[in-house]
């Protein structure tokens, strides 16, 4: 790896973005950050206006803003992995082409703690989720404890992307098989949660645009539950020499799920062979069920949630969304 001094790489992903790219980049050149920094964008052949927007921030700040742009279109993955092999510094941050920083100490807090803690691998923080369709506004992990380690996150993903920064030698080359996922996103942080542990900062730095066209809301339940299943196998792959038997079983644990989720919904549109191919494919993936076991998950019932769960679920968190849009976005400064 070659650092040429840089303390910091941010990594940015781009594809039609023109409506946010200038956001997104003004919220990392502005950072107050002691600590070398660099910004790597990674245009993935945009055919808006793009390009032009970053490459008038790169001539603003030369040598500063690495600009990749592709001559044809490389695939998030693909163009994930060309652009984090272009990151030269010891810490990495991702910041997403549609996402924004709002804090400029963002940097600085975080690699500050990193020095100082050996022994975590990654850092994170609250964001602001943002609803573009309706224009509401929700907090992240309000009860995220501080310390987490491997195990937590296998359990569930509370990391988002535009919230993290990570020791680039943790995961140095990048493993071929990521390119392969469907997002490069719970892959990356799993693999350097193997590392050592993860800082969860109780302070709201960055926004994160939760659009309708952004891959996981396009999607739509089929599409998200065949990437959750898919990303956690090749997790599952990945740790099945390792010493980390736990992490492999909740891995699978949530594998099964996921795949459970995917029958129930089949079952409840009417489509059994598509139903009964996913059952056929959870048992050969995951070991330790066969198909009937998971067709009878999924004709369960879901525990029903208790009256506190559901006033929370239901009247709570509507009625805080809709207050928030009253409410001023906050924007990069």
């Amino acid at each position: 790896m070659r650092n040429d001094g840089i303390d910091i790489s941010v990594l940015m992903l781009t594809y039609n973005f023109d409506k946010y790219i200038d956001e997104a980049i003004r919220g990392v050149m502005h950072q107050r950050c002691s600590h070398n920094f660099e910004l790597v964008i990674g245009d993935d052949h945009s055919t808006d206006g793009t390009v032009e927007i970053c490459r008038r921030w790169a001539a603003k700040y030369p040598g500063h803003i690495v600009l990749m742009e592709n001559v044809q279109n490389r695939g998030l993955m693909q163009n994930f992995a060309d652009t984090y092999a272009h990151c030269r510094g010891r810490y990495i941050a991702i910041c997403e082409g549609d996402d924004y920083w709002i804090d400029r100490t963002k940097l600085q807090r975080q690699a500050d703690f990193l020095d100082a803690h050996p022994d975590y691998a990654m850092c994170v923080h609250r964001v602001v989720n943002y609803y573009e369709e309706d224009g509401s506004m929700s907090l992240s992990n309000g009860g995220q404890k501080s310390d987490n380690d491997i195990i937590d996150l296998a359990r569930r993903n509370f990391v988002t992307n535009v919230s993290v920064m990570f020791r680039h030698a943790n995961v140095n080359p990048l493993p071929e098989w990521v390119t392969q996922a469907a997002t490069y996103d719970y892959a990356m942080h799993i693999l350097n949660a193997e590392h050592g542990k993860i800082r969860y900062m109780n302070r709201c730095m960055a926004v994160y645009r939760k659009r309708r066209e952004a891959l996981w809301s396009r999607a739509g339940a089929e599409k998200q539950y065949r990437m959750a299943m898919q990303v956690r196998k090749m997790l599952m792959s990945h740790f099945s020499d390792s010493s980390r038997a736990d992490v492999r079983e909740l891995l699978r644990k949530a594998y099964i799920d996921n795949a459970v989720a995917l029958v129930r919904h089949y079952l409840a549109t009417g489509q059994k062979e598509q139903a009964n191919a996913v059952a056929q494919e959870a048992a050969a993936a995951a070991g330790g069920i066969d198909a009937q076991e998971v067709h009878r998950l999924a004709k369960t019932p879901a525990p029903r949630l208790g009256l506190t769960q559901l006033i929370a679920r239901r009247i709570i968190a509507p009625l805080r969304r809709q207050v928030s849009r009253l409410l001023p976005v906050p924007h990069a400064r």
